[in-house]
């Protein structure tokens, strides 16, 4: 070996030891900040809302409301959001993906709901096969008309991916403090995002929904909210490539004749619920049919006879001790996308109800 060799091997040996020496501490140092980490971090924020408790309450316990204003939706607004239960169900809570990695796949439950005053939830959060839960609260009470939110979320992890807990006041307390001043603006009137245009998945009776919904809806307005929601959601489902399976379908949520008010959806199905068993229901207007949970009825040509087939099917559910469940369904087999022709329109109005056989 020549010296200009030994001179040229021996620099490599120290530059070689040198890089080994330095990733051996890199790893020691991640090792023992791991190992000393701590193992569950509290981060919390709160914010003081010039509105009531109730209403403050209403937004939160409502995970149909959370795009207006939590900070991961604004992060990625053409992520999927399915929802799972109403308020009041043993399992009620929603699921989201997204490409975005900042956002990821996931899901949220809320775990007990005491009066309006806390809102426990559980979160998972699913990335590469792996889920890290974690655990949270919304706190509220109110004063003079104000209403004082914490917002709250516990991290418990094991070694190694306990060292993420240093971080977690950082990363977690900024979108905290984003999502309860977005909170506000929204629940104060300065609303944010409050487009009609936010297609949500919604779950109703075992079928999945796209959907806009819009509350206290003049019922003067249904015929322009449905005409304008409808391309909305079918240009949303194109865009993530998902297919209808069924009409456009209108739910009901809430019908309030003495203020002409209306809560309701412009929803499209893209998933099927499983075939039931149905006897068939004469009706003044035409065929019934009915399920151990349901009662349904076809109604041809316009929408002028609506009316009678949804007092008909009432009266049925009081003289049959049955009561409601949920939202109704319209849905619009053949209707004014179809065809021109009123006495073509064929519309399926279903009433879902508590009972679980089929007399």
């Amino acid at each position: 070996m020549s010296f200009l060799d030994k001179i040229f091997y021996f620099y490599t040996m120290k530059i070689f030891k040198g890089i080994l020496y330095t990733v051996v501490i890199i790893i020691l140092s991640f090792i023992t900040a791991a190992f000393f980490a701590p193992s569950s971090i509290l981060v919390e924020r709160s914010i003081v809302i010039n509105a009531t408790q109730k209403n403050v309450f209403n937004q939160i316990s409502d995970f149909t409301t959370w795009p207006h204003w939590d900070a991961w939706y604004s992060k990625d607004t053409n992520q999927t959001r399915r929802y799972v239960g109403r308020f009041g169900d043993s399992e009620y809570g929603y699921h989201w993906n997204s490409d975005d990695k900042h956002v990821g796949n996931g899901s949220m439950y809320f775990s007990s709901i005491v009066g309006m005053d806390s809102l426990i939830y559980d979160l998972s959060f699913e990335n590469d096969d792996e889920i890290t839960k974690a655990s949270g609260y919304f706190h509220l009470s109110e004063n003079e008309g104000e209403t004082s939110v914490k917002w709250g979320m516990k991290s418990s992890l094991d070694f190694p991916y306990k060292i993420l807990n240093y971080f977690m006041e950082e990363m977690v307390g900024k979108d905290f403090e984003s999502g309860l001043e977005n909170l506000k603006n929204y629940v104060e009137g300065n609303k944010i995002n409050t487009s009609n245009e936010i297609v949500q998945i919604i779950n109703e009776f075992g079928v999945d929904y796209a959907l806009i919904r819009k509350d206290s809806l003049p019922m003067g307005e249904m015929n322009s909210f449905f005409r304008e929601s409808y391309p909305i959601v079918y240009d949303y489902l194109r865009a993530k490539n998902i297919e209808p399976v069924g009409s456009s379908t209108g739910i009901y949520y809430d019908w309030d004749e003495e203020n002409f008010i209306t809560d309701l959806a412009a929803a499209v199905p893209i998933s099927m619920s499983t075939p039931k068993d149905k006897k068939s229901v004469d009706f003044e207007f035409g065929e019934g049919f009915q399920t151990k949970n349901s009662i349904s009825c076809e109604l041809s040509g316009g929408y002028s006879k609506s009316y009678l087939a949804h007092m008909t099917i009432n009266e049925w559910l009081t003289t049959n001790d049955k009561k409601m469940d949920g939202p109704v369904l319209e849905e619009y087999i053949t209707g004014p996308y179809d065809t021109k022709d009123t006495s073509e329109y064929l519309t399926r109005i279903t009433y879902h109800f508590f009972n679980d056989s089929l007399e």
